[in-house]
């Protein structure tokens, strides 16, 4: 395994995956990718939403940035490169488009553990990426 990419979101799940992908990296030699994808939003409508949309983006890739940062420093391990991303899009298919067109070996993701219910009003990134990713998907829970 030469190169691991770990989705990130914030979450504490997240933040899990991060740790475990770190773990396995340091163990097989392999680079790590985090990448925190920015979720795409409605099509803006009148000019005064187009503000707000792009205000919305800039929020958002600075805390992607911040975070990023924070999770390179926490999950850190001697002989592991740690390279960081932000992307934009529907965040499974970004995550499964990155990790076919860049030759990854595997995809970290945590699950929030969501009950039925929320899973099918709400949707899973996790669940997304298993059925549509080329690349090997490790959940971590």
């Amino acid at each position: 395994m030469k190169r691991i990419l770990v989705g990130v979101d914030g979450s504490p799940e997240a933040a899990l995956a991060a740790e475990k992908a770190a773990d396995l990296a340091q163990a097989t030699g392999a680079k790590l990718q985090l990448v925190y994808v920015v979720p795409s939003r409605p099509p803006p409508g009148p000019a005064e939403y187009v503000v707000e949309n792009e205000r919305w983006e800039l929020v958002e890739r600075n805390y992607a940035a911040a975070l990023l940062r924070q999770l390179e420093i926490q999950i850190r391990r001697e002989g592991v490169e740690i390279d960081t991303a932000t992307a934009s899009g529907r965040v499974a298919e970004s995550l499964a488009d990155r990790a076919a067109k860049e030759g990854f070996d595997l995809v970290v993701v945590g699950h929030r553990g969501r009950g039925g219910v929320r899973r099918a009003l709400l949707g899973s990134v996790a669940d997304r990426l298993l059925q549509i990713s080329s690349r090997p998907v490790l959940v971590v829970r």
